[in-house]
């Protein structure tokens, strides 16, 4: 039901109009000024003001009654006015009431929507954060469950060098023999005192028994000059001295012949050139020079009467040729020389004048019993251009059984290797073999046996330890591994191939040694 507005204040108003009608229009200005201040009275069924008048009111006169009417009218008028303002100003608040309600609602119901979205994005990060969490978790987890590292590696030997005598002992030699034979007993005191000295525990040498045999040879070799002394230029040739003429005709030495290209050159020696004949002889050049090495041509002889130069005149039959002029001799080097490879050609002599199983055996050792009597035909600065030499002497010829001394070597090869190493790669065939000394009484020969051999560290030594390689990356376990001699190269595996470091538990990691 619409609240009306009370009319009550007519009443106010008749009161006033008994003192004056001024006071009754100045009420009205007081009510505009507080029209801004209302207060809603919800009334009964309104009275008629004039009934009230007749009935309770005080008895006014018919111009009172006009006039009083006319002010109600008028403040009805002011009041519909009023009624039409404050409904506006109603409207408008009601409109203001409900938009900032709206806008309360929409706030509260924004802030309520604005809280829940802050929750979700809250929670939202509380799941990812924790998602990462169990994520990285899972990650070590799998790292330290599932990492693993092999170390493949390579090793290298290490070259062991040794050498050791041996006492090569003539299985086929009798001591008592050579004494009955020889008669003498101071033959037998010195064959007696070696039989002792080959079983002297205190002899360094290691005894084999082979064959030894003495031959004796000569040989003869020449050897040319190196020595050179640089004498100039030469232009060598030969021209033959044609004579057409009917008497002879004699040429001193140093006699010109000029070429048709005016090349002017000289005979070595005088000749005697008969008539109808001619004369070989050699030529030579002042001034020798490459351009003076010509091809075959005819020369005339200027010397001679004009008309007698192209009945007598020279030819040649072979191009010049331009050489160095050097003058050979002997120096202390090709004599030097020649000492030494006598001694190898006498022990090549030797065995081809010994038996041809002696000569073909690769076992056998040669060597001379005392240094070869040498004679050489030249000395120091002669001026030959070759020079001869002729050695003497007596070749020992050694066989022994190759197997053993390999026997004995690998067993002195184990010996120097310490226990965390295996000995590898010894080859017996490259064990070298040198006489060293010859006792032609005993006939015991004193042979140097130079070896090699390479060791390397045991598949169970500890090359390095896995506790080394924990939480390394790659280029780290690099860096190590290529600072160790006895690596000559590795190989890293990674499981899982993208992670490039070292687990971080040890037993994670795996070396492999491989031997070369």
């Amino acid at each position: 039901m619409p609240r009306v507005k009370s009319k009550t204040a007519p009443v106010v108003a008749s009161k006033k109009l008994k003192s004056t009608k001024k006071s009754i229009i100045k009420t009205i200005h007081p009510k505009r000024k507080t029209r801004s201040v209302l207060v809603d009275v919800i009334e009964d069924e309104p009275l008629n003001d004039s009934a009230w008048l007749e009935d309770g009111g005080l008895k006014m006169t018919k111009n009172e009654s006009e006039i009083n009417n006319k002010i109600i009218d008028d403040i009805d008028k002011l009041d519909h006015l009023d009624n039409d303002k404050i409904d506006n100003q109603k409207k408008f608040f009601e409109t203001l009431n409900k938009e900032v309600k709206n806008k309360t609602e929409k706030s509260e119901k924004d802030d309520i929507e604005y809280k829940n979205h802050r929750r979700v994005i809250l929670y939202r990060r509380l799941v990812i954060k924790f998602i990462v969490l169990v994520g990285i978790v899972a990650l070590v987890v799998s790292y330290f469950s599932f990492s693993k590292l092999t170390v493949t590696l390579n090793l290298k030997g290490e070259t062991v060098n040794e050498s050791m005598l041996l006492k090569i002992v003539d299985s086929n030699f009798s001591a008592t023999n050579t004494v009955i034979n020889s008669g003498d007993e101071s033959d037998l005191s010195a064959s007696s005192s070696s039989l002792y000295n080959l079983s002297e525990n205190n002899d360094p040498r290691e005894t084999i028994y082979g064959t030894i045999k003495e031959i004796e040879a000569r040989v003869v070799k020449n050897y040319p000059a190196n020595g050179e002394t640089f004498l100039g230029n030469e232009i060598v040739g030969r021209v033959n001295i044609i004579n057409d003429y009917n008497k002879s005709q004699a040429l001193v030495a140093t006699t010109r012949i000029l070429s048709p290209d005016n090349k002017l050159y000289r005979i070595k020696n005088a000749v005697n050139v008969p008539a109808g004949g001619e004369v070989a002889v050699d030529i030579y050049a002042d001034k020798p020079s490459q351009e003076m090495a010509i091809g075959v041509t005819t020369f005339t002889i200027p010397g001679l009467w004009v008309g007698l130069q192209n009945k007598i005149y020279a030819k040649s039959e072979a191009p010049f040729t331009y050489n160095q002029k050097i003058q050979k001799f002997i120096n202390a080097s090709d004599l030097s020389y020649a000492a030494q490879d006598i001694n190898k050609a006498l022990i090549a002599a030797a065995k081809a004048k010994a038996d041809i199983s002696l000569s073909s055996d690769a076992n056998w050792l040669y060597t001379t019993n005392d240094p070869a009597t040498i004679t050489i035909d030249a000395k120091s600065g002669d001026q030959k251009t070759e020079f001869s030499a002729e050695a003497v002497g007596k070749i020992v010829a050694v066989s022994f059984p190759k197997d053993d001394v390999a026997k004995l070597a690998t067993a002195r090869l184990k010996l120097i290797v310490p226990d965390d190493k295996d000995l590898i790669d010894f080859n017996p065939t490259n064990i070298i073999y040198s006489m060293d000394s010859y006792d032609s009484v005993s006939r015991v020969a004193t042979v140097k046996a130079t070896f090699t051999g390479a060791m390397i560290l045991k598949s169970d030594s500890s090359v390095i330890s896995p506790e080394s390689l924990v939480g390394l990356t790659a280029e780290q376990i690099g860096t190590y591994l290529k600072n160790q001699k006895e690596i000559s190269s590795y190989s890293l595996n990674f499981s899982p191939s993208f992670i490039k470091r070292a687990p971080s538990l040890v037993d994670r990691i795996k070396i492999i040694i491989n031997k070369n």
